[in-house]
C-alpha cells in the first residue's frame, strides 16, 4: 500500500511539472530547506542560491525545492507540492530551518505553517507584498528580509547630480507598473515634488504586454530634457507577460536619456545604476538570520525593513557617458566595468620593474661606451666574417668545379674498363676479377663525386627538382628489387610490400631512386647476417610513406638527433668496417625536403632501426614521363657495400 502511494505521488509530481531541485553543500548534521517561488531559469534564482551557499555555515546541509511560479497555479499543483513536502519530512528527516524565497513561497509557508512546518524556524527574503509581511509577523515567523525599492535615496542622488539650472526644468520620469498595484511607490515618488522643484515629476506606466503606445511614449523622451527612474514592476509576479530581461531590453533599446534604476540586473545594460535591490545581498542577510537563530543568538522575530538590504551599484561606462564623476556618488558604491588603475593592477610589480628599468638604463649606457670603444674591432670582425663567407663560397665553387673535372677521367676509366672486358672475352677469370675491382672502385668514386656535387649545390641554394608524373609504386618497387642480389650476397632477405598497386605523382625519379637506394644501403650495412629488411609503401591521407625497417645493431638514442648531419658517422668503431663518407643520409634528407616531405628515424640498440619518409602526393600538368637507368644507379649507390 505504501509503495502504491509513493507511485501515485510521483506520477502527480511529474504530471504537474513541479520539479525537485536538491543541492547539498556537504553531508552535514543540520539540514535547511530553501523553497523558491521560481524555477532555476528565473533571473534571481542563481543569485539567491549562491548567497545561501556562500553564507551558511559549512556544517549545514542545504536542500532546495522550487515551485516554478509560472506553472504553479492550480489547487492540484499546490496540493501535490504540499504532499511531497509532507512525505519528505515524515519519511526522511525533519528540517532544522526553512527559508522561503519571494512572495509565492512565503504565502505557501504561511498557509501551511502549522500543518506542515510545525515548530521549525522560518525565515523569508525577497518579499514585497504588504499583506504577506503583515501575516508573517502575526504568525510569529522567526524573521525575514523585506524587499523595498530605494525611492528616497535614488531621488536624493538624482537631485545632487542634476542641480537647478537657469534654463527650463528637466522632467523626472518614473517608469513602473500600473497605478493601482504601485500606488504606494508612485505616491512616495510624488511626495518629493515640492522638495526637488528643479524637476517636473512625471509618471509613465509600463504595461504587462508592451504595445506601440508605450513604445511611442518612450521615443518622445529627450536626452537633454528628461531623466528616467526605472522602478522594475516586481509586484506583477512570476506569471506576468513581461520578464525582467525583456523589460530591461525594452527600456535600454528605446530610451536614450540618463536612466537610474532600483534593480541590480539592469545595471549591466545601459542604465547608470543607483541604490538597488540585490538578491544576492538579500540571500546573505537571510542566511545570517538563520545562523543566528540556530545558534541561539536571537530569540525573538527579527525583520530587515525598508531598503536596509539594498546596495549602491553603478555601471562605470554609463557614468562616464553621462559625465557623472565617481566623486559624486556614494563612496561605498560597487562599480562594475570599472577599469583597474595601472598602479593598482600592477602595484606588486612597479618597484621591481622600476629597479629593472634603471638597471637596464645603466647597462645600456655601459654597452654604448663599450660599443664606441670597440667600434673598430666590430668593423674588423665584420670584414673577417665577409672574408670567411667569400672563402666558403669559393670552397663550394672549387668543390663543384673539381668534382665536375673528376667525372671526366672516371668516365674514361669506366669506358676503358668496359672495352677491356670485351677484349678479354673468353679470357681467364683472374682478369675478370681485376676488371670487377676497377668497376667497383670507379663506381665508388662516381658516388663520392655525385654526393660532393649535391652537397655543394644544396649548400649554395641551387638544389632543384626535375619533376615528372610517374608511377611511383613501380619506381620504388623496381629499385627495391634491384637491390635484392646485393642483400643476398650479405645473407639478408628484403621483403617488399605496398597497400596500393599504382600511384601517379610528380617526383624527381633520379632523386627518389637515390633516397631508396641510400636507405637500403644503410640497412644492409648495419644488419646482421640471416636477418630481414622490410621495405613498405603506405598511401594514406594524400601522402606517400616509404618505410625501411631493419633488425640490426641500432642507434643509440643520444645520437639520433645528429643522424642527418653532414660528414657524420655515428659509431666509428663499427662503421670503420663499412665504407662511407657520412653524407648519404644528409643528402637523403635534402632530397626529401626538396619534395616538401619529411624523414624520421626510430631506433633501439641491438633491436634495429626504422626510417620513415613521407612525401605529399602532387600531380603536375605535363605529358612527360620519367625513366632512369636503375641498374646503373644501384651499382653506383651500393658500391660501398660490395666486397
Amino acid at each position: 500500500m505504501k509503495n502504491k502511494f509513493i507511485k501515485i505521488i510521483t506520477f502527480i509530481f511529474l504530471a504537474s511539472n513541479i520539479f525537485l531541485y536538491p543541492i547539498k553543500i556537504n553531508a552535514q548534521d543540520k539540514s535547511i530547506l530553501f523553497i523558491s517561488s521560481y524555477s532555476p531559469g528565473f533571473t534571481s534564482f542563481n543569485d539567491q542560491v549562491k548567497a545561501l551557499t556562500d553564507e551558511l555555515n559549512p556544517k549545514y546541509d542545504l536542500q532546495i525545492e522550487y515551485m516554478d511560479g509560472k506553472k504553479f497555479k492550480s489547487e492540484q499543483s499546490e496540493e501535490t507540492f504540499y504532499n511531497l513536502l509532507k512525505f519528505k519530512i515524515k519519511n526522511y528527516k525533519k528540517f532544522d530551518a526553512i527559508i522561503l524565497g519571494d512572495d509565492m513561497a512565503l504565502n505557501f509557508g504561511l498557509k501551511y505553517k502549522n500543518s506542515l512546518f510545525y515548530d521549525i524556524p522560518i525565515v523569508f527574503f525577497g518579499v514585497s507584498e504588504e499583506d504577506n509581511i503583515k501575516k508573517a509577523k502575526e504568525l510569529n515567523i522567526n524573521g525575514g528580509v523585506i524587499e523595498h525599492p530605494s525611492i528616497s535615496e535614488n531621488l536624493s542622488l538624482i537631485n545632487r547630480l542634476y542641480p537647478k539650472n537657469s534654463k527650463e526644468k528637466r522632467n523626472l520620469v518614473l517608469i513602473t507598473g500600473n497605478s493601482k498595484k504601485y500606488k504606494k511607490e508612485i505616491d512616495e515618488f510624488y511626495s518629493f515634488k515640492d522638495s526637488y522643484k528643479q524637476f517636473n515629476f512625471k509618471y509613465l506606466p509600463m504595461p504587462s504586454e508592451v504595445n506601440n503606445y508605450f513604445l511611442n511614449d518612450l521615443s518622445k523622451l529627450d536626452p537633454n530634457k528628461d531623466i528616467v527612474f526605472f522602478l522594475y514592476p516586481y509586484r506583477d509576479g512570476a506569471g506576468k507577460s513581461i520578464s525582467v530581461k525583456e523589460s530591461i531590453n525594452i527600456i535600454n533599446e528605446n530610451i536614450k536619456t540618463p536612466i537610474f534604476t532600483n534593480l541590480s540586473y539592469d545595471i549591466y545594460e545601459n542604465m547608470i545604476g543607483g541604490k538597488v535591490i540585490n538578491h544576492y545581498e538579500q540571500g546573505k542577510e537571510a542566511a545570517k538570520l538563520i545562523n543566528d537563530i540556530l545558534n541561539n543568538k536571537i530569540s525573538s522575530p527579527k525583520f530587515i525593513n525598508n531598503d536596509e538590504a539594498n546596495i549602491w551599484m553603478f555601471n562605470y561606462n554609463n557614468l562616464k557617458e553621462n559625465n557623472i564623476s565617481l566623486n559624486s556618488i556614494p563612496k561605498e558604491s560597487i562599480i562594475i566595468n570599472k577599469p583597474i588603475p595601472f598602479w593598482v593592477k600592477y602595484k606588486g610589480l612597479i618597484l621591481p620593474v622600476s629597479f629593472t628599468i634603471l638597471g637596464f638604463i645603466l647597462i645600456i649606457i655601459a654597452l654604448l661606451i663599450r660599443s664606441m670603444r670597440h667600434k673598430k674591432y666590430h668593423e674588423e670582425l665584420r670584414r673577417a666574417k665577409q672574408l670567411a663567407e667569400d672563402a666558403n663560397n669559393a670552397k663550394s665553387n672549387f668543390i663543384s668545379n673539381i668534382s665536375h673535372e673528376l667525372r671526366t677521367p672516371v668516365a674514361v676509366i669506366s669506358s676503358s674498363n668496359q672495352l677491356l672486358r670485351k677484349l678479354n672475352y673468353n679470357a681467364n677469370s683472374n682478369i675478370d676479377n681485376t676488371l670487377d675491382i676497377i668497376d667497383q672502385n670507379a663506381n665508388r668514386l662516381i658516388r663520392l663525386i655525385n654526393n660532393i656535387i649535391d652537397i655543394a649545390k644544396i649548400d649554395s641554394g641551387f638544389g632543384d627538382l626535375n619533376l615528372k608524373n610517374v608511377d611511383v609504386i613501380t619506381l620504388i618497387e623496381d629499385t627495391v628489387l634491384s637491390v635484392i642480389p646485393y642483400a643476398m650476397s650479405k645473407e639478408l632477405e628484403i621483403v617488399f610490400d605496398t597497400n596500393v598497386e599504382e600511384l601517379i605523382m610528380a617526383v624527381d625519379s633520379e632523386k627518389i631512386e637515390r633516397i631508396v637506394l641510400n636507405l637500403l644501403s644503410n640497412s644492409i650495412k648495419f644488419s646482421r647476417n640471416n636477418s630481414k629488411i622490410l621495405a613498405n609503401i603506405v598511401v594514406k591521407n594524400k601522402e606517400l610513406k616509404f618505410i625501411v625497417k631493419d633488425f640490426g645493431i641500432g642507434i643509440d638514442e643520444k645520437n639520433l638527433s645528429k643522424i642527418f648531419d653532414k660528414f657524420t658517422q655515428i659509431d666509428d668503431s663499427f662503421t670503420r668496417y663499412n665504407e662511407g663518407s657520412g653524407i648519404g643520409l644528409s643528402i637523403v634528407k635534402s632530397f626529401v625536403d626538396l619534395h616538401d616531405g619529411t624523414i624520421t628515424v626510430h631506433s633501439k640498440i641491438n633491436e634495429g632501426t626504422t626510417f620513415k619518409v613521407s612525401i605529399p602526393i602532387k600531380i603536375i600538368n605535363t605529358d612527360d614521363t620519367a625513366s632512369g637507368d636503375t641498374l646503373s644507379n644501384v651499382n653506383i649507390e651500393l658500391s660501398d657495400i660490395i666486397r
